[in-house]
């Protein structure tokens, strides 16, 4: 179970680095049409300064009015009437989380300030600042624009599929580290009257102490040697015996 869950854990590991890579290397190849698209002073659809108004006529399912960021780095005031071509104000929604700040060509931060959802037809937008330039984008056009490039689905492929697979693969990382703790760090194996320690990958042979004691039958051959066999006492001379008879 553990050498599994090791070679997934490197599995989706190499898959995340390689798909995030790609997902990095595509956001360097569409930061110019990122900033072609999505700088107001480029694509903007009205451009207004203080106390204009300007009457345009557009079809979208996102408009966003945009000013830049002050000094302070407080969020600019709304200070905008939208109409209809019936004179009817449109009231729109506050920026969200998800409705991100814009960067110019020339790193200037414009914020937005109030998003129009699904408006067509004819338009008039009065700026109702004093000294505060106002923009319109059309984020629904811009958005198209940049899906028309390869590079756009690929870093999306990188994003949304490398972070989900580099997560997974911390979590088998981390249980496969656990599953190593909790392991002993040594233990014994008793083979052929010899003890194997192992620890930490190495192996140290000890001999068993009684691997020097003789088998009880290993020396039977020395002991018939050193008692006498009954051959010895054959070979008792005659004459011995015939002295001891006579006294």
């Amino acid at each position: 179970m553990s050498d599994g869950r090791r070679r997934w854990a490197r599995i989706t590991t190499a898959s995340s680095v390689v798909l995030l890579l790609v997902a990095v290397v595509s956001l360097l190849q569409l930061e110019d049409d990122y900033l072609d698209n999505y700088d107001p002073e480029k694509s903007s659809v009205v451009r207004l300064g203080p106390g204009e108004q300007k009457t345009f006529e557009i079809s979208t399912e996102m408009l966003t009015a945009l000013r830049i960021e002050s000094d302070s780095g407080d969020a600019p005031e709304e200070n905008l009437r939208l109409f209809d071509d019936e004179s009817v104000e449109i009231p729109g929604r506050s920026p969200r989380a998800i409705d991100s700040a814009r960067y110019g060509s020339d790193e200037t931060i414009y914020m937005p300030v109030r998003v129009f959802e699904g408006v067509s037809g004819q338009f008039t937008i009065y700026n109702d600042a004093e000294a505060s330039v106002l923009w319109l984008v059309d984020d629904e056009k811009s958005a198209s624009v940049m899906f028309q490039s390869v590079w756009t689905y690929l870093f999306l492929i990188g994003c949304c599929i490398g972070s989900p697979i580099g997560i997974v693969g911390l979590v088998l990382a981390i249980m496969v580290w656990s599953d190593k703790r909790k392991k002993p760090d040594q233990f014994v194996v008793i083979d052929d009257g010899s003890v194997i320690v192992t620890q930490a990958g190495e192996y140290v042979r000890v001999e068993s102490e009684d691997s020097g004691v003789p088998g009880p039958f290993s020396n039977k051959e020395t002991q018939s040697d050193g008692m006498g066999g009954p051959d010895e006492v054959d070979n008792v001379e005659p004459e011995a015996w015939k002295g001891w008879d006579d006294g």
